[in-house]
């Protein structure tokens, strides 16, 4: 079985559910009646007028990560890429993630001759391509402790606080007015096992901290907050009584300002690998 068959599997297997679905939703959700008037100059009708409408943008918000961008074997791959996803897509997540945006201290990789490093892009490449196409760019994150560098992660809480609150001014300045949504924390309900963090996560504050940080700087854009799918959907799920929701009631009640929740969901992962992977992430 190739790749792709081996990364599609779980959805082929559901495809005619899938379709079914899919069919429904169309005819409930996204057609709708309306009544056209072809007038001419002076405003009166013309009878028996042919009119051809084209869509050229819709409401639906529909995106994927903008990680390949430039990044396949050759320019023909390239331009398909680009041409695919401004096609199907109108947002854009675009990788912020600050071991690779930030590989040595000082030596931001935000141009677009930046060195490359796979699947991430250098963010004004990003933001020049979403613009041509009218996407939306959006932010994936300011403090992710899986990307935190490795000239930080073994520094002291006020030098690692100093460094995040750097990083989060420079990338306001920079790009505040091309993305509207910040995500400004993701996943902190959990760290994988032997995987090694900073001090500073398990600071009480953590969350807390980084959003009233980053509401200094991003004063006017969309804040939110992110976790993964084995701590927000299936078994970890407990109404009111789930870790994600009290770590947001918890959060708003010490004073952040969070605007959005971000639910992930990786896709092909077979529902029963997804209720296990609740047990694997925990310690």
């Amino acid at each position: 079985m190739n790749d792709r068959r081996i990364a599609l599997q779980a959805f082929l297997e559901q495809k005619e559910a899938t379709d079914a679905r899919v069919t429904r939703g169309i005819e409930a959700n996204r057609k709708g009646n309306a009544t056209v008037t072809v007038s001419d100059k002076s405003g009166k009708p013309i009878p028996g007028a042919r009119v051809t409408a084209v869509q050229k943008t819709h409401e639906f918000r529909f995106g994927a990560n903008l990680f390949m961008l430039d990044e396949l074997e050759t320019e023909e791959k390239n331009k398909r890429y680009r041409e695919a996803f401004a096609n199907v897509f109108n947002i854009a997540t675009l990788p912020f993630y600050w071991k690779d945006q930030e590989p040595t201290e000082g030596a931001h990789r935000f141009a677009k001759d930046s060195e490359r490093i796979y699947r991430r892009p250098p963010i004004d490449l990003c933001i020049e391509y979403c613009k041509e196409h009218g996407i939306e760019p959006r932010e994936h994150c300011l403090n992710y402790e899986s990307w935190i560098p490795d000239w930080l992660i073994d520094e002291p809480i006020s030098v690692i606080k100093d460094k995040l609150e750097e990083r989060f001014r420079i990338l306001a300045e920079r790009y505040g007015n091309d993305i509207p949504c910040w995500e400004v924390t993701n996943e902190t309900l959990y760290h994988r096992r032997g995987q090694k963090v900073s001090a500073f996560y398990h600071e009480r504050d953590y969350v807390e901290w980084s959003f009233k940080t980053a509401e200094k700087y991003l004063k006017k854009n969309t804040l939110a907050i992110n976790d993964a799918h084995c701590n927000v959907w299936s078994g970890a799920f407990n109404y009111q009584r789930s870790a994600y929701y009290m770590q947001i009631e918890n959060e708003l009640a010490g004073g952040a300002r969070i605007d959005a929740i971000g639910l992930q969901f990786h896709m092909f992962y077979p529902r029963e690998s997804e209720l296990a992977s609740t047990r694997l992430f925990y310690n």
